[in-house]
């Protein structure tokens, strides 16, 4: 019941924080045919490089799908431009993203990469061939697009250009870096539609929150008895979170170190025909756990993001025993003996399997709000010994954490 209570929780933070932050606008547009511009909001899909459709909304309107047909383009407020182009003559007018825009305009669809020179597009073309040599199969890419682009830049520049395009990759920058050289030279006015992004974001996380912890026997006689007075604890985290991959924008992954200090009581009965044992311990118990996980975000809503993510942590465990006393009753002659020792002991290190469900609400573009609920499962922890009978305990920990990624 708790794990369910603490999904609906982070549940209920998302949808609610959603609702507010959802109806925010932005500098987003769409052109119409006219070549006018309308602001408002683009749901922005992972795959931003591609898209066949785009969903926009105006303050106070719902939102419309629109397609190809429908408007000229539309652009997002980093930036980024798409405009309504039909690439080639058996294929219908589709959105392509523009990178750069000048004499010449670079283009993309598909992650393939077209020029536009005000009456032709043409497709940079780059492949793979299989060649033979001495009987010995192998890939050769070819890159026919260098010399396409020495014939369009052919001019006053050839000669400081040659060595820039002969060195191209089949890549975004490096026909962004040739373009931008080539317009300066030739002093032709031009417009870049698209900043270069990091391959990945690194951001410190800092959160807090509450953990519950179940013990459950591995093994156990049918007269023992333990029982533990808490289950719920406070922990704290930091760590760092890589997001926002260029290249898979779905993906992130967290590091980071977590606290949790457990101050508990734990009874304990045992009873046999030949005695009768109670105790009772004080003890604290602290754990730094490290966890390294993977995450995938299933879904994206407005500025809400949600993810499930799995992975592996370290545990580093301590416990110390604060008071512990142990009562022994002897059946065949009633005598009592009281023993002071400890009880619980605890494996100090291992590594085990976590799972986390949560959500970040980006608040603006870098602070965010993120919600977690994380579980784990360790096998064979803990043990709590009486004299001649010990039971060992699996742990399970479920941890809710609300924090903020700068």
């Amino acid at each position: 019941m708790k794990i369910f209570a603490a999904i609906i929780l982070v549940s209920t933070l998302h949808f609610f924080v959603f609702s507010h932050f959802a109806t925010a606008q932005s500098d987003d547009y769409i052109i119409l045919k006219d070549g006018s511009k309308v602001y408002g909001k683009i749901e922005k899909k992972f795959d931003y490089e591609s898209y066949d459709k785009i969903r926009f909304s105006k303050p106070v309107e719902k939102p419309k799908t629109l397609f190809p047909s429908d408007i000229g383009g539309f652009g997002f407020e980093n930036g980024w431009q798409y405009l309504v182009k039909k690439l080639a003559e058996e294929k219908e007018p589709e959105f392509v993203q523009v990178l750069i825009s000048g004499k010449l305009t670079l283009l993309r669809s598909q992650n393939i990469f077209y020029i536009d020179n005000g009456t032709d597009i043409i497709e940079l073309v780059a492949h793979y061939e299989e060649e033979s040599i001495n009987g010995r199969e192998f890939s050769d890419f070819k890159r026919p697009y260098i010399a396409t682009l020495n014939m369009l830049m052919a001019g006053n520049c050839t000669n400081e250009l040659y060595q820039d395009i002969f060195n191209l990759k089949y890549e975004e920058y490096g026909f962004i870096s040739v373009l931008s050289k080539y317009h300066l030279c030739e002093n032709l006015p031009f417009e870049l539609h698209f900043k270069k992004e990091p391959f990945t974001r690194i951001s410190p996380v800092i959160s807090a929150g509450m953990s519950s912890i179940v013990l459950t026997p591995s093994t156990i006689s049918g007269n023992r008895k333990d029982a533990f007075e808490t289950s719920i604890f406070p922990i704290f985290q930091i760590g760092v979170k890589a997001h926002q991959f260029r290249k898979w924008p779905r993906l992130s992954m967290d590091v980071s170190i977590a606290y949790l200090r457990q101050d508990n009581t734990v009874l304990s009965e045992y009873v046999s025909t030949e005695q009768y044992m109670t105790a009772t311990e004080n003890y604290a118990a602290s754990t730094i756990m490290v966890p390294v996980t993977i995450n995938y975000t299933w879904i994206r809503m407005g500025n809400v993001d949600s993810y499930i993510g799995l992975g592996v942590v370290s545990n580093y465990n301590k416990i110390e025993s604060e008071f512990s006393i142990i009562d022994q009753t002897l059946n065949s002659t009633g005598i009592t003996t009281l023993y002071e020792e400890p009880l619980t002991d605890i494996k100090r290190r291992f590594v085990s399997p976590v799972a986390k469900l949560g959500s970040v609400i980006n608040l603006s573009k870098k602070l965010a709000l993120i919600a977690e609920f994380q579980i784990t499962q360790n096998s064979e922890v803990m043990s709590v010994s009486l004299p001649f009978n010990v039971v060992i305990y699996d742990r399970m920990v479920s941890s809710l954490l609300i924090g903020l990624r700068f």
